[in-house]
């Protein structure tokens, strides 16, 4: 579910009673600037960090590997994350697991067990199909990355689909509440991954 709009019952009793005026102080204001204009008056770079992985594990980018993708993203992108970090994955965890934003303006990025992975399981037909699109070699229960294709993957498809998330809640906030990740909020931040890929690529 998308962030709620910026109308509301009260807003909309003040557009009443202010008139013309009301819109015309609005459309004046920076809050109505385009995102990339505002981002660049105002976008910070984020502190990006990395915390050791868990024995066995690692992390497939680096922290350098995620400020180089940033600056390449753009700031329009990062306007507004206050922070990347590359942290251990949730103990426990029964699901494959690379990333989320935890919270508005913090992403976490999680280690990753080394190639080959060998699931026991069969993934399901649009897992494999991302997995593949990343440059990994999918069959059956395994699935293995060849060179630098899981870096690739941590950055192209992972962070850049987490932004992708940020942007969309960013743009649309109102009064902290979080949106929830229904199919199609899914599918607008992979179309905003889309569009971050073409510029690593």
């Amino acid at each position: 579910m998308p962030w709620p709009g910026p109308s509301s019952p009260l807003s909309a009793l003040l557009d009443g009673l202010t008139g013309i005026r009301h819109h015309r102080r609005v459309a004046n204001s920076v809050r109505t600037d385009p995102r990339a204009i505002r981002a660049a008056r105002r976008a910070a770079f984020p502190t990006v960090r990395a915390r050791r992985p868990r024995p066995g594990r690692h992390h497939p980018a680096s922290a350098e590997d995620v400020r180089q993708a940033l600056v390449q993203f753009g700031e329009s992108s990062y306007y507004g994350i206050q922070s990347v970090e590359l942290v251990p994955a949730p103990p426990g965890a029964k699901a494959l697991m690379f990333g989320r934003l935890v919270s508005e303006g913090r992403i976490e990025l999680y280690d990753q067990p080394p190639s080959p992975w060998r699931l026991g399981l069969q993934l399901a037909p649009r897992e494999r199909a991302r997995l593949r699109a990343a440059g990994a070699m999918v069959k059956g229960g395994m699935v293995e990355w060849p060179t630098e294709t899981l870096r690739r993957f941590m950055l192209e498809y992972v962070l850049a689909h987490e932004i992708g998330h940020h942007v969309l809640q960013h743009e649309r906030r109102v009064g902290g509440v979080r949106a929830a990740r229904t199919a199609a909020h899914e599918a607008r931040a992979e179309a905003i991954a889309a569009r971050l890929r073409m510029r690593l690529e």
